[in-house]
């Protein structure tokens, strides 16, 4: 039995297909705004926030159509009697149109369109912060790989120099000045660099293979991160809140749980409009118009409780909105606070890894020279050499430690996507970037 046959029906073989996975592609290099973009039109939550951009526009639009002239046609066919002082009249059916043109609603009107537009600010706000994100996680990935392309060539020159050790382990021996056992060690020691190289093409593969699928795009030369990144203003006592489009979202949407508390309150209060309508009836013996101006008032007198209760329940979602700003600015804190933190610590660690690769360097040069003047042992030789591999290492993984601390207070501070060039609002203002 064919595969396909136990998911589709009979026939629609030919049609089926199973979802295939995104497509990749192969490029020479691959800047950091090319990344970031690519990563936008790639990620679904993008999209997302940019479909309820859409959402909102159109519920708004409908919230501004109350204030506009409705026009209705209606229309029956049947039979129908009425009786009053006059006598009796049956009529055979009737059609006409009625046109009915708000006044004055006490602001329920103008409420929702208010909610409207702060819920229409809040969206944006929304697709920017998921922006934020979406760049933040993308530069990520990017340092990962650019981390374990730098401690693979890191382990690629430790084997290099271990080279140049052995050939002058074989040379002493050939010379009868040591024993072959010398070779052997460095031979080991070359073996186990080679695994560890080899961890390290393997976990730079993982972190090019995520990347890809954030982005699209394999590329093996991956540009350096702006040193502006470096030098911002890393504080914690001044994160700018105000322009933070987490905070700024929060906040519109708790503009908008004041406008429901009132429209709620406005329930109490009568609705006054102007309708007029123009209809024709239909009977057995002659037909005729009924013409009709009237000021409708419709003021609700007694409705269970059904007011109060939407207004407590619009108060609740006030409430629930303030404590969600506060919430936003805790996790902006926690986040700068982190981020900060992180990246002082890797500094100051980038700095005493710098020193001691300095320092082992030096010893290394010292080392082979009374090596090679029977002054040092092989194992002496060797220590060196992994001093100095583990001094460059430690470095290297303090200065990408740095970078991600960095990238992650910019994208706390909310500032990640300005200081790489890339705009969030353009003409119209939500607007994705494009390529």
């Amino acid at each position: 039995m064919p595969v396909t046959s136990v998911f589709a029906a009979p026939g629609d073989e030919d049609n089926y297909r199973w979802q295939s996975a995104p497509s990749e592609q192969l490029r020479a290099q691959l800047t950091i705004k090319e990344a970031i973009l690519r990563a936008f039109a790639r990620n679904p939550k993008i999209a997302q926030a940019a479909a309820q951009i859409r959402v909102g526009k159109a519920n708004l639009t409908e919230a501004e159509s109350a204030w506009f002239p409705q026009v209705s046609l209606q229309g029956n066919l049947g039979r129908s009697h009425r009786t009053d002082s006059a006598g009796s009249l049956n009529n055979n059916g009737s059609g006409g149109v009625t046109l009915k043109q708000l006044l004055y609603d006490f602001g329920k009107t103008g409420g929702s369109i208010d909610e409207q537009h702060n819920l229409s600010d809040a969206w944006r706000y929304d697709l920017y912060s998921t922006l934020n994100d979406v760049g933040m996680q993308t530069l990520q990935a990017y340092l990962q790989v650019k981390r374990y392309q730098a401690l693979a060539q890191a382990a690629r020159a430790n084997i290099h120099s271990l080279q140049s050790v052995l050939e002058m382990a074989d040379l002493r021996s050939e010379a009868g000045l040591s024993s072959e056992s010398d070779g052997l060690q460095a031979q080991s020691r070359i073996a186990g660099m080679n695994a560890s190289l080899a961890q390290y093409e393997a976990q730079m593969h993982s972190a090019q293979a995520a990347l890809s699928v954030l982005t699209g795009v394999k590329s093996e030369t991956l540009p350096d991160l702006p040193e502006d990144l470096l030098k911002q203003n890393i504080s914690i006592e001044s994160l700018p809140y105000d322009r933070n489009n987490a905070v700024l979202s929060a906040q519109s949407k708790q503009q908008a749980a004041e406008q429901r508390i009132r429209q709620a309150q406005a329930q109490h209060w009568p609705t006054i409009s102007v309708q007029a309508g123009r209809t024709r009836y239909e009977n057995d013996q002659s037909s005729y118009w009924d013409d009709q101006v009237q000021l409708v008032v419709d003021a609700p007198l007694y409705q269970g409780g059904a007011v109060s209760a939407r207004v407590d329940a619009a108060q609740g979602d006030r409430a629930n909105a303030q404590a969600e700003v506060e919430a936003s600015k805790l996790d902006i804190n926690q986040r700068a606070a982190t981020a900060w933190a992180d990246f002082t610590g890797a500094q100051l660690r980038q700095k005493a890894g710098d020193a001691q690769a300095m320092s082992a360097g030096r010893a290394r040069g010292v080392y082979r020279d009374e090596y090679r003047l029977s002054k040092r042992s092989l194992n002496d030789l060797l220590s060196i050499e992994q001093d100095v591999f583990q001094a460059d290492t430690a470095s290297i993984t303090a200065r990408y430690d740095a970078w991600d601390a960095a990238v992650r207070y910019a994208a706390a501070a909310d500032n990640l996507l300005d200081m790489l060039g890339i705009e969030r609002s353009r003409t119209v203002g939500d607007d994705l970037p494009a390529l």
